[in-house]
């Protein structure tokens, strides 16, 4: 089983004072169960597991239920019995039992020291359709993404490696043979991408054709959750972008006539704004603003970022053609390299929903377009991609000259790297960052 990140999270909610039924949220296929099941064996002496996608387990509640009823269905039907402190109780899909949500008041205002856990891969959206509400200020929620780089070293049983990168700090110097080693691994990586079956697979027996079934029918899940989700009028746009939304992954969108179609602006923003609820993709907007808050300007063109880069390599078909990539330069013209890194900043929101925008600036006299901005230590971020080792960094300089960043950061093939920049009058700090540093881009920035 893959130790994720997610789990220091949830050792740190078990001891939290105050604690709350916690909901884990995600999409399908990215190891939700896996990680709870992991967290529940290495810190509990009893598990009970509700799965709501077994009929037999979602027809027991069905009607809503005290907290006494449903402790005698447990012992009952699953011979199991809740001891506070050494119990864990897990409900699976929890989205499809509105019954089972509503509890979750009472077990947080009348035995809040059970432990409570629910996981939901179509949550928000099920919510939406089914139009029942949520017991507000009484549960507490995480999300979970695909694995990133460093959980896929992980994986892989790069241990040495992992635990370099982990401590390594802006002042050290990074040995060029050891910087080859970890680009080379993050290529592979990013060919792969962070799908927990996947990487499993894939470590265990290094057969690219095997993986194509995987993927084909991750594929066919997401489009046969359409109809848990959505009404039967909107499934022919839903199932159109599931299929054509990978092949612009980390480009602007235009929603009228996305992707070639002839479908309408207005249905495809309902449709592209229900997947984002499920988090099969995110739209990242685009932002102007000088200063905090970061405000969206809603008539601009969203960046789009789907869920995972291997899933968007399988879809365009060229993942054989790329698995010794030696550079992202050669790689779909760099686009993947904004996606991998979307995907990346998007992972580290573990306990609130990611706000990433890309900053523009677009007068007459000065264009600018910074690949993301995101809010961090109570100032502006400014985030470029470079697919290569090298690459103008204009956009990055008017950025700072406009908003008065005191720092922003390059990703790219390039060395580990901090330096002071003037401009005209202004100072900042340029952090350069290899690829294989993002799961610490917002840690190492503030050293």
């Amino acid at each position: 089983m893959i130790k994720r990140k997610i789990i220091d999270y949830l050792n740190n909610w078990k001891e939290k004072k105050g604690r709350k039924p916690l909901i884990l949220r995600g999409a399908r296929q990215v190891g939700k169960t896996s990680a709870v099941l992991f967290f529940a064996k290495e810190n509990f002496e009893n598990l009970i597991h509700i799965n709501l996608e077994k009929p037999e387990h979602l027809k027991l509640f069905k009607e809503d239920i005290s907290l006494e009823e449903f402790e005698k269905i447990l012992q009952i039907k699953f011979h199991k019995k809740i001891i506070p402190g050494k119990t864990l109780l897990f409900i699976d899909e929890i989205q499809n039992s509105p019954a089972l949500i509503k509890l979750l008041r009472f077990f947080y205002e009348e035995k809040p020291e059970v432990h409570v856990i629910g996981a939901g891969s179509l949550f928000e959206a099920k919510l939406e359709k089914e139009g029942f509400s949520l017991p507000v200020g009484r549960i507490e929620f995480a999300w979970l993404y695909p694995l990133d780089f460093f959980e896929y070293l992980e994986a892989r049983g790069e241990k040495e490696i992992l635990e370099y990168l982990k401590k390594i700090s802006l002042k050290e110097k990074i040995p060029q043979a050891l910087h080859q080693s970890c680009l080379e691994l993050f290529y592979e990586y990013a060919i792969l991408g962070g799908m927990p079956e996947i990487v499993k697979r894939f470590v265990q027996k290094k057969d690219f054709e095997e993986l194509k079934n995987i993927y084909s029918s991750l594929f066919t899940s997401y489009l046969e959750d359409i109809y848990k989700y959505s009404s039967s009028a909107k499934t022919k746009y839903i199932s159109y972008i599931i299929e054509q939304a990978p092949l612009f992954a980390g480009s602007t969108i235009t929603y009228e006539k996305f992707g070639g179609s002839n479908f309408r602006s207005r249905e495809m923003i309902e449709a592209f704004n229900l997947l984002e609820k499920t988090m099969l993709l995110y739209q990242t907007k685009g932002t102007k603003s000088l200063s905090l808050p970061l405000i969206q300007q809603r008539k601009k063109a969203p960046k789009l970022i789907f869920l995972d880069v291997g899933l968007i390599n399988y879809q365009m078909g060229i993942q054989e053609k790329f698995l010794n990539l030696k550079d992202l330069n050669e790689f779909y013209q760099g686009r993947i390299a904004e996606q991998i890194v979307g995907q990346s900043l998007i992972s580290n929101f573990i306990n609130s929903p990611s706000k990433i925008f890309y900053w523009y600036k677009d007068k007459p006299q000065s264009t600018a377009e910074v690949d993301f901005c995101l809010v961090h230590q109570g100032e502006i971020l400014g985030i470029e991609v470079k697919s290569g080792k090298a690459g103008r960094l204009k956009s990055l300089f008017e950025f700072v000259k406009t908003t008065n960043a005191k720092k922003a950061i390059r990703i790219y093939g390039g060395e580990l790297s901090k330096e002071q920049i003037k401009i005209n009058d202004i100072k900042f700090n340029l952090i350069s960052l290899p690829f294989y540093l993002l799961p610490r881009v917002l840690e190492i920035v503030k050293d």
